[in-house]
């Protein structure tokens, strides 16, 4: 099964997102399936993910809430990207907490990211480059907890595992 680790993104900040007017012949992210993705993990088989979860119970215990500013909406990593995204601050908790969930992954024998942690939400994608204004924040994604998804054909997000924050 197809499965990543990310933060949920409440309903009030979602339809605060979705509310921003999205670039033409984008397609929407369904509502219920905003997240910020912190490790996406591919395909896994059922029975490996329990070392997996594990790992990411003890590395999240000492991990307390805190919140994340979204400082715009716009084509994502950057102009002429093909995601229509809010871009999340890289705050020091927000990278710790990607540390955290990074080295329990690893330890649990998965292969880190080669790209670089670039923290956003997807709210739609477009097959052609968008040209876009960006549409300042500021947004706040209060982080107060962390969720193993599985990603299914339907396109519809399940959580596997949950992980509140202290």
């Amino acid at each position: 099964m197809r499965c990543f680790i990310g933060i949920p993104v409440p309903e009030a900040l979602s339809a605060a997102l979705t509310a921003v007017p999205t670039p033409t012949a984008t397609r929407p992210v369904p509502v219920d399936n905003l997240h910020l993705t912190l490790a996406f993990l591919g395909e896994r088989q059922h029975r490996a993910l329990e070392p997996l979860v594990s790992a990411l119970q003890t590395a999240l215990r000492p991990c307390h809430a805190f919140t994340v500013p979204l400082s715009a909406v716009d084509a994502f990593p950057g102009p002429g990207g093909r995601v229509w995204a809010a871009h999340a601050r890289q705050e020091p908790a927000l990278l710790d907490l990607h540390r955290r969930v990074w080295a329990a992954l690893m330890a649990a024998g998965i292969e880190a990211e080669d790209r670089p942690f670039l923290p956003h939400i997807t709210l739609a994608r477009s097959a052609s480059p968008l040209a876009t204004t960006a549409r300042p924040g500021p947004w706040v994604l209060p982080v107060g907890a962390v969720m193993l998804y599985h990603s299914p054909p339907d396109g519809h997000y399940r959580v596997l595992r949950e992980w509140p924050l202290t």
